[in-house]
């Protein structure tokens, strides 16, 4: 049974140790026993096993975890990573550090310095009544070093095959003295820096080229109509927009082909975007740093341990150059040209345009030929102190602790941004040329009018806490002591949010003309109890019980049950039965909560009811009815609220779990563990695309007067439910030791049974495995993804090498085209190690991640031709890793 712990192939696990024998506590319980005793779900991985598959960060750790579904790593919208256990939501996992939960929202835990860790602990079973009852998919819990003597720095590195960016570089240190045992104290201090280049998309052609975008679905190069351009495309309405006015839409430079390579002719006489793929990113460039220290001294039996964390990240997301400066944008004013503008068509420096005489002209102008991509600073930092005190007093063993946390966003503007009402300015005073790139003087404006290094927002999260925890043997059972552990805790939860008026200002590119500058908080408190009754030798049983009380909804209480019974020495079953509550996080109930549009849709639609004979939810084939501006409810941009709502509620939880663990010889581990987890009052957003159904009609808002679009109410609500179960698979086998050395090998996987979303509490329930699901057209849950792992020893212990596979099974594609279906293939990555210890004072590590040099699989999901955040696009790359111990 001791092989419980093990997560990858760990030869010194074949006999019982310390840490099997020895009573512990456990993730997931809050009273100590023996690792082999538990009933709950917990994979155990050792710091040791992540170095050895090639490891530089948590986010690389998560990414191994075959609970962990739909992790993203490398997002170009800057919030970060998290960690989204059972595919169900990253707020619905919880993050604990040394067993102290971290944010209530999703987190990145990258923040997490990874020389601190000693291992992690991954409960696989939700809803715990010990840590929080918000754990609806599962638990993971970093555990930081006891303690640590001496010093060693590490240096590590990843560097492409192919060129063009991808490469990382990092440095990490740990120092510590004192010994606990003899010393009674200890304390040490560790740092990590990583540095992330960004991956060009140019770098890369073979994923996005044409050929691989349409066997994945998407339609041959073609003309089509030119939204916004460089030139900038003409729509002028004729007269007004009363009945009988008609739409003249083009270009004045659509017969001389438009301006390359920012655009080339579409139809309708207008321009068409293009970009430049060396402006665009695979990967964004990342900065990490992390401080860590840990100190801890025994008065007497008890131990004082005290902590601090500081960690900043820095990333700087590129977006692709869609923005454009237009009516479409909610409250932006249009941007127009007048006759008085030398750059007004027919006035000599542009080309006349047929019909056009001295009207003002309505202009959809992009900025990428002058301003390029619009590129972000985005900053994120922690800072966390924790207090406490664990010992004895009588028969009953403490746990007292107070702690503070500060988690702390700003985004700037880098490049790409002006303050769009001097823009609009720029062209009606004929300092800009709309139809072209700028001159001298036109450059000077643009540069005088940036907004670049300026805020974009702000955040900040404060929590504030204490706890107490004890436990103690109560009788003598059957099967063993009748233990019993209690527990209160209680913190203050603080946020702000400040979008500053630079945003407005730019809010041609950003999407809202609104500065805001909201605040909240809350105050949670939680007791919960636990007892543990081992009936038999054979059997025990586990009761715990939570009850939370937020004073912004009041109270909830809620139960779980575990078993574990073992009739004989390798066979083993357990599990566990109970009920979760997540409360709304301060960001989905307050922050930017209003009664009116905070920006448009990401894709254009027509409107149902003013441009009404087109496909439901489609932008093509409307008429816009007389009397209304066809570029305002056709193919337009729609206002729409996908802000907080101050009315959301909580979501509930139902959790269920059965296993067995079969330990036939010492060397083989197989456990099976059947899990279900459903849950209802889900928060989310309907799909955009999904609104447009008939059923969704009450939520345009509309000027009762002109019946003109105000905004689509798609806030946060809670929409119904989703249910999912399945099996997790680990099987481990260490073989015989031979003259050759030592050989092991492990299999961990998930197999998804079903996953079911309902939209609203009386909808019917859509399957999602192996396909998108209905609330969020980018998550997905694979029906089968497994890791598996072999590794083999040296005789001596001085050569090491892992070989590590990762699996993801094949799904269906979004395939938003009915006319074509699309199937992504499956995606094996292959990752090689082999290290060196036998130097006196160095330990040297060298690989290869993507052996195979597999590219991602193609795919239209997100519309950029390949599966992003579930595959690498930096291919094959060489890593080193070397560390030397003074």
């Amino acid at each position: 049974m001791a092989l419980l712990a093990m997560s990858a192939p760990s030869f010194a696990q074949e006999a019982p140790t310390e840490d099997t024998m020895t009573k512990v506590e456990i993730t997931g319980s809050s009273i100590k026993r023996a690792t082999a005793d538990q009933a709950l779900p917990v994979t155990v991985t050792k710091a040791e096993d992540w170095i050895a598959q090639g490891a530089v960060t948590v986010s690389d750790i998560l990414m191994t975890m075959s609970t962990a579904a739909n992790y993203e790593p490398n997002s170009t919208a800057g919030n970060g990573n998290s960690a989204n256990m059972r595919g169900i939501g990253a707020a619905r996992t919880l993050v604990l550090l040394d067993g102290k939960r971290l944010h209530d929202s999703s987190i990145d835990p990258n923040t997490i310095p990874v020389s601190a860790l000693d291992r992690t602990e991954v409960l696989r079973d939700g809803a715990s009544s010990v840590y929080g009852s918000d754990a609806i998919g599962g638990v993971i819990n970093f555990v930081t070093k006891k303690s640590y003597t001496g010093a060693s720095i590490t240096a590590k590195g990843t560097v492409p095959q192919k060129k063009g960016g991808g490469e990382t570089e990092g440095l990490s240190f740990i120092a510590g003295k004192g010994d606990l045992a003899t010393d009674g104290w200890n304390v040490y201090v560790t740092g990590d820096v990583n540095n992330q280049l960004p991956l060009r998309q140019s770098a890369r052609p073979n994923i996005t080229n044409t050929d691989r975008l349409q066997s994945a679905g998407f339609e041959p190069p073609k003309l089509s109509k030119g939204s916004n351009a460089v030139p900038a495309n003409v729509t002028l309405a004729n007269g007004s927009t009363k009945v009988g006015s008609t739409t003249i839409t083009g270009n004045p430079y659509y017969s001389t082909g438009c301006l390359a390579p920012w655009s080339v002719p579409g139809t309708s006489n207008t321009c068409a975007s293009t970009y430049n793929a060396n402006s665009l990113t695979l990967t964004t460039a990342k900065k990490q740093a992390s401080f860590f220290v840990k100190g801890s001294k025994m008065i007497g039996d008890d131990k004082l341990t005290a902590t601090l964390l500081y960690s900043s990240i820095f990333t700087r997301p590129v977006k692709n150059p869609t923005f454009g400066i237009n009516a479409s944008v909610t409250n932006f004013p249009a941007l127009t040209i007048t006759p008085s503008s030398p750059y007004y068509p027919g006035k000599g420096i542009t080309p006349a345009m047929p019909a056009i005489t001295n009207q003002t002209l309505t202009l959809a102008w992009s900025l990428i030929g002058d301003l390029g991509p619009t590129v972000l600073n985005y900053q994120k930092s922690e800072s966390r102190f924790t207090l406490e005190d664990e010992g004895r007093l009588g028969a009953w063993d403490y746990k007292v602790g107070i702690w503070n946390a500060i988690y702390a966003t700003h985004t700037t503007f880098h490049s790409g941004f002006v303050n769009s009402f001097k823009l609009l300015d720029g062209v009606a005073n004929g300092k800009l040329n709309p139809f072209g790139i700028q001159n001298a003087e036109g450059k000077a404006y643009l540069d005088s009018i940036s907004t670049n290094g300026e805020t974009a927002s702000k955040g900040l999260t404060r929590l504030t806490g204490a706890n107490l925890a004890v436990n103690r043997e109560l009788m003598d059972l059957p099967g063993g002591a009748l233990a019993f552990a209690a527990g209160a805790g209680i913190y203050h939860d603080f946020g702000r949010n400040f979008i500053p008026t630079t945003v407005a200002l730019s809010g041609g590119q950003t999407g809202t003309t609104a500065a805001t500058d909201v605040s909240a908080s809350r105050n949670v408190a939680s007791v919960y109890a636990e007892l543990y009754a081992p009936l038999t030798k054979s059997l025990d049983v586990d009761l715990a019980v939570r009850t939370d009380r937020y004073n912004d909804f009041g109270s909830t209480t809620n139960p779980k049950l575990s078993f574990r019974y073992k009739p004989t020495e390798w066979v083993m079953f357990r599990g566990a039965a109970g009920t979760g509550f997540r409360a709304p996080t301060l960001n989905e109930r307050y922050y930017g909560a209003v009664n009116g549009p905070t920006g448009v849709t990401s894709s254009t639609y027509n409107d149902p009811l003013l441009c009404p004979g087109g496909k439901v939810g489609g932008n093509t084939g409307g008429t816009a009815l007389p009397g209304y501006t066809p570029t305002t409810v056709c193919a337009a941009k729609l206002p729409i609220n996908t802000g907080a709502n101050p009315s959301v509620g909580p979501e509930k939880s139902k959790t269920f779990n059965f296993g067995i663990v079969l330990t036939p010889t010492k060397s083989l581990l197989v456990s099976l563990d059947y899990w279900d987890v459903r849950m209802t009052d889900a928060i989310g957003q309907i799909a955009q695309a999904t609104l447009f159904q008939p059923q969704y009609a009450d939520r345009f808002i509309r000027d009762p007067k002109t019946n003109m679009l105000i905004y689509i109410d798609d806030r946060l609500n809670n929409m119904g439910g989703q249910r999912t179960d399945g099996i997790d698979i680990t099987t481990t086998y260490t073989f015989p030791k031979t003259s050759w050395g030592r050989f092991g090998v492990q299999l961990d996987g998930t197999y998804v049974h079903s996953f079911k979303t309902q939209l609203t509490n009386d909808s019917d329930w859509i399957s999602s495995v192996n396909k998108f699901g209905p609330l969020d057209a980018n998550v997905f849950t694979y029906r089968w993804r497994y890791t598996a792992s072999q590794k083999w020893q040296s005789p001596g212990g001085h050569w090491t090498t892992t070989l590590t596979e990762s699996y993801r099974q094949s799904f269906e594609d979004l395939n938003a085209s009915s006319l074509f279906y699309h199937r992504i293939d499956p995606y094996l990555l292959v990752n090689w190690s082999l290290s060196y210890k036998g130097f006196k004072k160095w330990n040297i590590m060298g690989g290869v991640n993507n052996v195979f040099d597999r590219d991602p699989p193609a795919a239209n999901y997100r519309n950029e031709g390949y599966l992003s955040g579930q595959a690498s696009p930096i291919g094959r790359a060489f890593n080193m890793r070397a560390t030397y111990t003074f």
